[in-house]
């Protein structure tokens, strides 16, 4: 037996409701959805969807999290830490001082820089 037709069995000894062999394959409850989901949902959440709301510092907590660690503000962290260098002349400024800069105060700077813009 090749190893498709294996797979395939698997899929098919999972499928639960034989009238809609998609859903009840992507929906299913044992824990490996990621590969056994073979059918689009079409944009619709796969079992249940739980909502949380953040305190004040959880939720600035998060945006500091996307702001230092997205691949893609990775240019504007870098122009805001040279402008930053340049107020202090060529003085050698170390690694955490400019971590200390990046989460004090990279936010403001990002959103001055958004608003300048539009």
């Amino acid at each position: 037996m090749y190893p498709i037709e294996r797979y395939l069995m698997g899929l098919k000894a999972s499928v639960r409701n034989r009238a809609y062999p998609e859903g009840s394959i992507a929906e299913g409850n044992d824990g490996n959805i990621k590969k056994r989901h073979i059918f689009s949902s079409e944009g619709l959440p796969i079992g249940t969807m739980n909502t949380k709301i953040l305190d004040m510092r959880s939720l600035a907590q998060a945006n500091r999290y996307v702001l230092l660690h997205s691949d893609k503000l990775s240019p504007y962290r870098q122009e805001f830490l040279e402008i930053e260098q340049a107020v202090y002349g060529g003085i050698q400024i170390s690694k955490r001082t400019e971590d200390k800069w990046l989460v004090e105060k990279f936010s403001t700077w990002l959103a001055k820089q958004v608003n300048c813009h539009y």
